[in-house]
Parts: structure tokens; sequence; C-alpha cells
């Protein structure tokens, strides 16, 4: 099994954070180009990397401003069946947002971009967040040529 986990501190709402993952505004302004989201248990997530890849996800589990879980129901390679997972804490002056993605059926190899990438698309979430202004793909930050 393939597992990589993040954690970064984010000066915001908790029920700030919980819309970035449940919305299609929420989606587009820190991760993808743009976003279909049907926000409940089962519903689905539809991402698209224009000129790239569409990325469809469902929903797993909502706990709101604590957790969402969403697993890949349609995407190519490591991304088919991975597991998602956003934990939302709530600290003094800040939230802990800590990401967990794994897939059972993925190496370690086939973790090395997210392991990287993941970095770069929680500290676009963050800036979201903070403000008002993410880098969501393609204006995201490369880790390598052809990224």
């Amino acid at each position: 099994m393939a597992r990589v986990k993040h954690r970064v501190g984010i000066n915001g709402s908790l029920e700030k954070i919980f819309e970035t993952l449940t919305t299609n505004e929420g989606f587009a302004g820190w991760w993808a180009s743009s976003a279909v989201v049907n926000a409940k248990i089962g519903g689905e997530i539809d991402l698209t990397f224009e000129g790239l890849t569409v990325l469809s996800f469902k929903y797993t589990d909502i706990q709101e401003n604590k957790k969402v879980d969403i697993q890949c129901i349609k995407g190519p390679g490591p991304w088919q069946d991975s597991e998602i997972f956003f934990a939302m804490e709530q600290a003094e002056d800040q939230v802990f947002l800590t990401l967990t993605h794994q897939n059972s059926a993925a190496s370690e190899d086939d973790f090395l971009y997210f392991s990287t990438k993941w970095s770069c698309y929680l500290l676009s979430l963050r800036d979201l967040v903070e403000t008002d202004k993410g880098r969501p793909y393609p204006n995201d930050i490369k880790i390598h040529l052809g990224d």
C-alpha cells in the first residue's frame, strides 16, 4: 500500500476550509481548473484539469467542519481507487488540515509525484482561505517539466 500524509496550518475558519472541500468554487479555487460537486455521501465530484484529464471522486464521509473523505472512481493509473482523507482540527490560533492519500493497489514509487505535489496543492488551499487566491491547475507550482 502506498500512502502519503501532510499537514498544514491555516489562518482561517473551519467553515471556510470545509467549503474548499465541498463546493465547485472551493475545489476550482485551489486544485482543479473547474469542478462539479455534489457534496453528500455517495455524491460525486468531477475535477477537470483543462487539457490534461478529468478526475472523478465520490464522497465516502462528510462531517461538517471536521472531515471530508473521498475516493477516486475514475482517473489514470494510481489515482484509480485512491482514498483521500481531509481532517480539520481547530488549534488556538489556526486550523490544522491533515491530508492522507492512500491506495492499496499502488506502490511507493507510484506515489512519488503525489508526495511532492500534495504539498503544493495544500499550500494553494491555504492561500485560498487566507488571501482568497489559490493556485489551481494550470497555475499551480510545477514540480517537473511537463507537470
